[in-house]
């Protein structure tokens, strides 16, 4: 990897891991109706997904200026990481959502 590109390639793959952390526990906290702490885990991982997405940024705006990135096994793996973390805090933020219901619905049930 040129170095230059090692810290906008490992803020890439660090912040993903890191809001895909966050995300797994949100649906974990929701599985539990522990919904407040749910929705902060999200917010989190959405801090995170930013922190990625402002590398990934980087990357793009120093090639469109004509300098070009040098791809690698690791940029694609961070990418690659990025999107998939990307698609999932959207289905974790859907699940969430689908616990709350559920949680209203059942309680609504009982009482």
């Amino acid at each position: 990897m040129v170095e230059h590109n090692a810290n906008q390639v490992m803020a890439i793959m660090v912040n993903s891991t890191q809001a895909h952390r966050l995300l797994a526990a949100a649906i974990q906290a929701a599985k539990r109706t522990e919904f407040k702490a749910a929705q902060q885990k999200i917010t989190a991982a959405d801090q995170a997904l930013a922190k990625a997405r402002q590398a990934q940024t980087a990357l793009l705006t120093k090639e469109a200026q004509g300098h070009p990135v040098h791809l690698t096994l690791l940029l694609i793996h961070a990418q690659d990481h990025l999107m998939s973390t990307t698609a999932y805090c959207e289905t974790t933020k859907e699940i969430v959502a689908l616990y709350q219901k559920l949680t209203l619905v059942t309680s609504e049930k009982k009482g």
